[in-house]
């Protein structure tokens, strides 16, 4: 009798999607590559599907799911920034014709992105209780994705011309309510030709 494969977990997905957050923000995934491997890890049932969306990017092997010895190879790196934590707190983030991952200061309550015909990925998970952050958001030809908790009260004032916003949740984060000291992420901006998306979870 064949050995039956085990199935997957929520959290081996959410592993693997982490590992193409990272990557697609390093410039290792263009934009492309990353929404269509993130469609394959969320419909991934067991490790041999879920495998080869990550056998040639760092980290893989940290889900438990790859091989050490096959996350090895890593593609060419895009041009790309990635950007420290504290690094030009409180300022504007412009992008062009790039890409950019920061955790951004938020003491100021205000976070203000501008892509243009670029990429920003803007990491406010694990925000502490009661907070509020603006969020502006413009997109010219660009993309901007923001990553919040599962919990999270999210308010969406923003608007797009001949563009897209759109929400993700992940599965873990479906039916999680905010509670009364969950922290809020206030989102406006304006997007043309451009895609400002929610992660959630």
């Amino acid at each position: 009798m064949s050995e039956v494969e085990l199935r997957i977990s929520d959290d081996d997905r959410e592993r693997a999607a982490a590992v193409l957050h990272t990557a697609v923000g390093e410039g290792r995934l263009t934009w492309s590559e990353h929404d269509e491997r993130l469609e394959a890890v969320y419909s991934a049932r067991t490790a041999s599907q879920l495998a080869p969306q990550l056998a040639d990017l760092p980290g893989g092997a940290a889900t438990g799911i790859v091989p050490a010895a096959r996350a090895t190879t890593t593609r060419p790196a895009m041009t790309s920034r990635l950007t420290s934590p504290d690094a030009a707190a409180g300022e504007p983030l412009r992008v062009m014709l790039g890409k950019v991952a920061r955790r951004p200061d938020v003491s100021s309550g205000r976070v203000e992105v501008e892509a243009v015909l670029g990429a920003v990925i803007l990491d406010l998970r694990e925000l502490p209780a009661h907070v509020v952050v603006d969020v502006v958001a413009n997109s010219l030809l660009g993309k901007i994705e923001v990553h919040v908790s599962p919990g999270t009260r999210l308010v969406d004032a923003g608007t797009a011309a001949l563009g897209k916003r759109s929400l993700v949740e992940r599965r873990s984060a479906r039916g999680v309510l905010p509670r009364p000291d969950a922290p809020t992420v206030r989102l406006s901006g304006h997007s043309v030709l451009g895609h400002v998306r929610v992660h959630v979870g």
